[in-house]
């Protein structure tokens, strides 16, 4: 169990404050009994630490584990701490979601296929007749998760012949 001890900004020897907390050390190992009516300290958002690691720890075991990080789960957990495998799922997943030339999108109900991505979030669409439609700003676009880099291709052979 965990204690916090708040002990105001006085000068109280260590021994009046074990007598003020009524703690009874056993041994050397500072294993103790405390005789004084507490309450254990719970961490006030520990719950919500806990659900987001758990969402956390099964969204990378059911995403493509491989993918993100290149090896087995047990080579990956023993070899990497927390904070490694977080940052490297974070990287992944925001690369995952950008959005490049060749990526199809939904806009207002219509699938596009992304032709150009300028500064400030500007997305040329192209749709299958190919027409043309400027959208200011990602959060219009959801990614479907097809790719045509055919179409990154010809636009750089494009680009290239000029």
């Amino acid at each position: 169990m965990k204690y916090i001890v708040d002990v105001p900004n006085q000068d109280y020897s260590y021994d009046e404050i074990l007598h003020t907390l009524k703690l009874k050390f056993y041994d050397d190992n500072l294993s103790c009994e405390v005789l004084l009516d507490a309450e254990s300290y719970t961490e006030p958002d520990r719950k919500a630490i806990e659900d987001e690691v758990w969402e956390f720890a099964t969204n990378i075991f059911f995403e493509d584990f491989d993918e993100i990080f290149g090896g087995t789960p047990h080579e990956v957990l023993t070899s990497l701490s927390y904070q490694q495998i977080k940052e490297q799922y974070d990287a992944w997943k925001k690369e995952k979601e950008e959005i490049r030339v060749g990526d199809e999108v939904k806009h207002r109900g219509l699938n596009y296929v992304v032709g150009y991505v300028g500064a400030d979030k500007v997305y040329h669409l192209i749709d299958k007749n190919w027409l043309r439609t400027v959208v200011q700003g990602g959060y219009q676009l959801i990614k479907t998760g097809r790719n045509f880099p055919e179409v990154a291709e010809l636009l750089e052979k494009m680009r290239g012949e000029e």
